[in-house]
């Protein structure tokens, strides 16, 4: 009894109103963040219903434990005694401000590529209005090479068009042969895996893109070449202010930012770029992985 009034202490009326503040600005985050996450339900259903995304790449934001935590912070507020042992409240504060900027960034992150996914389709549909054409529903059906050798180069060639732009309209960097089965316009093709297969080698016969696996089940779509997105990251690390060395999980972590599902091997191509440009320096961690700092002159 005697060790637990040594830890709470009575403390000013001006200290509770303080604490009791910052409580109110915590709960407005997290009211705030549920509309964040209810506007990204909302995309998460209309991406469904339009076949942009299927139910099981639907990832869940949970809010209850925050919630509880809140009520925690509120037991400390209401004490009977009048006591609050502040260093317990600043705790469970500073936990709950922390948690609710990692969940913001995560729906935040979510939410984006939802957008950019359903305004993919968008995108693509005015730039190739046929896609919805009703008198260019043979469009759908590969020509015979063989019996009709011009047609089938005209087919696979716009085709292998609307692949490209897809990629860079969704920022995709892989696509995998088989989830893109199952998205518009693809999923109307009426032998769907040979006729993505067959665009994806003309994309490859133009230096667009690459197979990633001998079954040709991944593609690598190069929409922006290594060069430009090197220039990309030095800008977006110098208008960030990123003097200290750059490590991989930072461009990751940069989610509105179309380089960050850049894949691995390409990250660390685009290093070698930028110190071959004497834009940056490469370092080599002790745990054998690359970061880069950039040189501002």
């Amino acid at each position: 009894m005697e060790r637990q009034r040594e830890r709470s202490t009575e403390v000013p009326k001006e200290v509770k109103e303080k604490a009791e503040k910052e409580l109110e600005e915590l709960r407005k985050e997290l009211a705030r963040l549920k509309i964040l996450k209810q506007e990204k339900e909302q995309l998460e259903i209309e991406a469904t219903q339009k076949h942009i995304i299927k139910e099981d790449e639907i990832k869940a934001t949970e809010l209850d434990f925050i919630e509880e935590q809140f009520d925690k912070l509120e037991d400390i507020l209401s004490s009977k005694l009048g006591e609050i042992d502040t260093k317990v409240y600043q705790k469970h504060a500073d936990q709950i401000e922390s948690e609710l900027q990692t969940l913001e960034e995560e729906i935040i992150g979510e939410k984006g590529l939802i957008e950019k996914k359903l305004t993919a389709y968008e995108n693509l549909l005015q730039a190739y209005p046929w896609l919805e054409e009703e008198r260019k529903k043979f469009m759908y059906d590969m020509p015979d090479k063989n019996k009709n050798k011009n047609d089938y180069i005209s087919w696979k060639t716009e085709w292998a068009k609307v692949l490209f732009d897809y990629a860079r309209f969704a920022i995709l960097h892989i696509i995998y042969t088989r989830e893109l089965t199952t998205h518009k316009p693809f999923m109307n093709f009426t032998k769907r895996e040979q006729y993505i297969k067959e665009i994806s080698e003309e994309l490859i016969s133009q230096n667009q893109a690459k197979w990633l696996s001998k079954k040709k089940e991944s593609l690598r779509v190069y929409w922006k070449t290594l060069e430009v997105w090197s220039d990309e990251i030095w800008k977006w690390a110098y208008e960030n202010g990123k003097i200290e060395p750059i490590m991989i999980y930072e461009l990751r972590e940069a989610k509105q930012e179309d380089f960050s599902s850049l894949p691995l091997e390409d990250l660390e191509e685009i290093f070698k770029i930028l110190a071959k440009n004497r834009k940056a320096k490469i370092l080599k961690l002790d745990d054998g992985k690359l970061a880069f700092k950039i040189k501002l002159e």
